[in-house]
């Protein structure tokens, strides 16, 4: 049986618009697009709505070095990395090449990560 979703209002899909634009501009989609364009990093869930809502900016030079790190970071056998670049910290799953938080430079200070075995700093 197929369920179909009916009367969807404009209202509705313009607060979904919202929702998906951080502060800084940055929507969904330019991330998203941006990671296919530039590497072969995904990002959960949990990660992109940590994006939006801390409004964290992610460079082209971040996906590089992002990507940089997740290679180095399987070459010496590491599951789960904390990666450290330009004032922002991401834990990415290493096998899957999956950001799985990001923390902005002010989320940094006094913070603990747990649950990794490496750490890349670039």
């Amino acid at each position: 049986m197929v369920k179909r979703v009916e009367n969807i209002n404009q209202q509705g899909i313009e607060q979904i618009r919202r929702n998906l634009t951080s502060n800084s501009g940055i929507t969904f989609r330019e991330i998203f697009e941006a990671k296919l364009r530039l590497g072969q990093i995904n990002i959960s869930k949990h990660a992109q709505e940590r994006i939006l809502l801390r409004g964290i900016e992610i460079k082209e030079e971040d996906v590089n070095g992002i990507n940089k790190a997740i290679d180095l970071a399987n070459s010496k056998g590491v599951k789960d990395s904390l990666v450290i670049i330009n004032g922002k910290a991401f834990v990415v799953n290493i096998p899957t090449r999956t950001i799985v938080t990001a923390i902005e430079e002010e989320g940094l200070k006094n913070r603990i990560f747990t649950n990794i075995d490496g750490a890349v700093i670039l």
